[in-house]
């Protein structure tokens, strides 16, 4: 008896190729895709890289500070290409780098190119890959000032909490910063006669601000951490009465009332009066209230008498925010008008929550150039 033989015929071969034929199909469509998803999450990685080798990585922090802001930080501008990341502009003496490496021995340029090989477009503020065929895009700042036109402000205070008065010629309050240029500037300010002192234009990083009384010799040194976009409150206090006799206000005709600052609603509110010491009327349209607490507080409304003349509430007003009226207001010879400064928060945008500034100091700056200070 013979046995059967039953192989496959040649529609049931071509059948199977076929189907062979697709799965791979499948299969190569699946691996292109995962390589393409592998080349995305890669370009975005390197732009991550690339963008906190120019302007730092915010997460790295010391005792609550920043510490890192990259090329910025140490040149005070943004670099002409990507290659000053790895090689010295010529004669930079405040460049720390380099600020990133090559992943590939071979290939010294490679941060240079997305994924696909193809060269990074870099303007300054944004740098973006397009080997793909569509953007990806890594935006460092919302604007050049946000990283090289920052403000450091405050008020400086003898050890009796008194401005200098008369003697803020005396004082010089000086900043050494990257020019921007590969070299260093010193910046040289002289307080107000109520204290205050700004400092603007400076790139991020963290910076010392030195405060000396020219006439005893006296000496305040302060580090300050400056972020992008920042306005930071520098208040700088020496060890020993120098000015006794300064009082509590300065320059101007607009004097504060003696003990006429309260607070109320928890500590969100303050209120004080002053007074025209002068033979003229004053036209007040603006204040600013330079002031520390801790955590920070914003505030929303400044009231004048009654009315208000001033309201912001998202962002708010922070220290040093200049409130301008929508109104000016006149304050007459020898009256006195009551102020208050409203809604404390802790937050500046958004909802957050009242802050209570209960025990804190602040100096007014009135449009007329009088300056008071005082405790709440």
């Amino acid at each position: 008896m013979i046995a059967s033989q039953k192989g496959m015929t040649l529609i049931e071969l071509v059948m199977v190729i076929i189907i062979i034929g697709i799965l791979a199909g499948i299969a190569m469509k699946s691996m292109d895709s995962a390589i393409e998803a592998g080349r995305f999450e890669s370009t975005r990685k390197e732009l991550n890289h690339l963008a906190r080798a120019i302007v730092g990585n915010p997460d790295l922090v010391n005792n609550g500070s920043r510490i890192d802001f990259g090329y910025v930080g140490d040149v005070g501008a943004l670099p002409a290409s990507l290659d000053e990341l790895v090689a010295a502009p010529g004669g930079y003496s405040t460049w720390r780098g380099p600020y990133i490496s090559s992943d590939f021995v071979q290939s010294g340029d490679d941060y240079k190119t997305d994924a696909w090989g193809v060269e990074y477009a870099y303007t300054g503020l944004t740098i973006t890959s397009t080997g793909s065929g569509s953007n990806i895009t890594k935006q460092l700042a919302g604007a050049l000032p946000d990283l090289t036109a920052n403000v450091i402000r405050g008020t400086v205070l003898d050890a009796e909490g008194l401005p200098p008065g008369a003697q803020s010629g005396s004082v010089e309050i000086s900043l050494n910063c990257p020019d921007g240029a590969g070299s260093t500037v010193t910046t040289t300010v002289n307080p107000s006669a109520g204290g205050n002192y700004n400092l603007p234009n400076i790139p991020i990083g963290t910076h010392s601000v030195t405060a000396v009384n020219t006439t005893t010799g006296d000496t305040v040194i302060s580090y300050v951490t400056v972020s992008p976009r920042s306005q930071v409150v520098n208040n700088i206090r020496f060890g020993y009465a120098l000015w006794g006799g300064g009082g509590g206000s300065g320059g101007g005709g607009l004097e504060y009332v003696a003990g006429s600052a309260t607070t109320a609603n928890g500590g969100r509110n303050i209120e004080f009066q002053i007074s025209n010491s002068s033979a003229s009327d004053i036209t007040v349209s603006w204040l600013e209230a330079v002031y520390v607490c801790t955590p920070d507080a914003y505030y929303e409304r400044v009231r004048w008498n009654g009315g208000t003349v001033a309201n912001e509430t998202d962002p708010r007003f922070a220290s040093g925010d200049r409130a301008v009226f929508g109104g000016s207001r006149v304050l007459s010879s020898g009256s006195t008008a009551t102020i208050w400064i409203q809604n404390f928060n802790t937050a500046q945008y958004g909802a957050g929550s009242n802050a209570d500034v209960s025990g804190t100091t602040f100096t007014v700056t009135f449009s007329d150039g009088s300056e008071i200070i005082f405790t709440v």
